[in-house]
């Protein structure tokens, strides 16, 4: 006999057939009928008696159990469209541009990645947060590394390391990640050690990611990005940095716990150091008490020009400014998450940046020529989160972010600008290993004097669905 939970599967299942011959202009019916998808079995879910299954590891226990290092990985396909692209730019590589997110339209492979990681046992969690309790008083060593390889891994890539490897070479006259092509990349190499002194301190080398700003790249258990997309405050921020941080619990007292960061790398994705200029990372993180409640400032300042004098060698991809002299790049970040009633989580993130400039002949700007003066942005968003059961989780955004010199966006985006974005998505843990997050997304421009950003340069504005499945293993 059927089922409360097979009738209702069933009638959403008719509805997504009925609807699946829309066009993009209606592309919102396809989103709801995700959205009423999700929670119908996450509703029969919650009601059946039988246990949870129990996640699985494809390597299994043995390197943990004889070598104390963790073999995980996961792998993402989503599909996405979009209102504004025609059918041929669809099929290609790059459709959904400049949106942070899904590169493209249509069925995409976006990561597959494998990782080894040994953890320290330390009172703090390095780039994410301080731990309550009292201080391991042992030394403690550890590593991770990752390897990537998807459409994901073409802005994982590091200058002068990974983006010169012969699987991520683009044919003659093709444009980056305009042709669906897969590429392969090392997001993430370093080693830890942690020691006992003061409230417990932490020392990372190699690559990894800056923990500058809230969102994460990598998303192994994605609780900051609720969102198959990002936001533009995501693209502007450092992504995967080259040297050494150093990381410290501070405090722990009934006001909180607070840690400090503070480290020394090449630039931004940049492993061979184009200008001998070093840049600055750090952060400060406060929790409450209960763990209830985060606020973190964190920053990164340095000159990141290309050099003039080095203009024969390859220059760094990702900064416009060529220039004999330092040209210094900052960018800040202050977020807070917080849960102001049961079941709601709320997290909103403020950034500014300015890429500094003296106006000089010899400074020169790779999109306006010499002269170049710099720019400033900054953006806001903020992000509400509902906890309808433990597995299904309603989350609505919206954004703001300025950026009318073109500073923070390049070389993702070439217009300059305000974006705008608002974003209500699902996030569905349909089993411990699975996760699928369905997304609607509206984005439009303004102060952009008629340059539009979508549409191939046709549009100002976009809506975009999308979803994706990621297994844990």
């Amino acid at each position: 006999m059927a089922t409360e939970c097979d009738l209702k599967n069933e009638s959403i299942s008719l509805f997504l057939i009925d609807k699946g011959d829309f066009r993009v202009k209606k592309i919102t019916f396809l989103f709801v009928g995700l959205l009423l998808f999700t929670s119908s079995f996450s509703f029969c879910q919650n009601n059946e008696d039988s246990a949870s299954p129990e996640p699985f590891s494809l390597f299994g226990h043995f390197l943990e159990d004889t070598l104390g290092v963790k073999a995980f990985g996961y792998l993402k396909v989503g599909y996405s469209k979009n209102d504004t692209s025609t059918h041929s730019e669809s099929a290609g590589g790059s459709s959904n541009h400049p949106v942070a997110g899904p590169s493209d339209e249509q069925l995409q492979f976006n990561s597959f990645i494998v990782a080894l990681n040994r953890p320290i046992k330390s009172s703090i969690i390095p780039r994410a947060t301080p731990l309550p309790g009292p201080k391991p008083e042992e030394f403690s060593w550890g590593f991770w590394t990752e390897v990537l390889y998807g459409r994901d891994a073409l802005p994982a890539q590091s200058f002068g390391f990974d983006d010169d490897w012969a699987a991520n070479k683009t044919p003659d006259g093709v444009v980056v990640g305009s042709n669906r092509q897969n590429y392969l990349a090392m997001p993430q190499a370093f080693v830890q050690i942690y020691a006992p002194l003061y409230k417990g301190m932490a020392l990372t080398v190699g690559r990894f990611g800056s923990g500058v700003g809230h969102e994460i790249p990598s998303s192994w258990r994605p609780s900051p990005n609720v969102f198959y997309s990002h936001t533009y405050t995501f693209l502007s921020q450092p992504d995967q940095v080259t040297g050494a941080l150093l990381s410290a619990k501070l405090m722990e007292n009934g006001f909180g716990m607070l840690a400090g960061e503070f480290g020394v790398v090449n630039g931004r994705q940049n492993w061979q150091d184009n200008n001998d200029d070093k840049s600055f990372i750090g952060a400060l993180r406060w929790r409450s008490s209960d763990m209830s409640t985060w606020l973190d400032y964190s920053f990164m300042v340095g000159n990141e020009q290309n050099d003039l004098n080095k203009i024969s060698e390859p220059q760094m991809p990702t900064s416009r400014v060529i220039s004999p002299r330092g040209q210094l790049r900052e960018h800040h970040s202050l977020s807070l998450t917080m849960h102001p009633v049961s079941k709601l989580t709320t997290t909103a993130e403020v950034v500014y940046g300015k890429q500094h400039a003296d106006g000089r002949a010899d400074t020169i700007d790779a999109l306006t020529g010499p002269y170049y003066e710099g720019g400033s942005y900054m953006g806001a968003y903020l992000q509400v989160v509902y906890d309808h059961s433990k597995t299904l989780r309603y989350a609505i955004r919206g954004e703001h972010f300025r950026d009318r010199k073109n500073v923070a966006l390049f070389p993702v985006a070439s217009t300059p600008g305000d974006f705008n974005a608002v974003t209500a998505g699902v996030q569905w843990d349909a089993h411990p290993n699975i996760l699928i997050r369905p997304e609607i997304r509206y984005d439009w421009q303004t102060h952009n004097d008629g340059v539009n950003a979508f549409g191939n340069g046709r549009d100002d504005k976009q809506t975009t669905v999308s979803v994706d499945l990621t297994l844990y293993f």
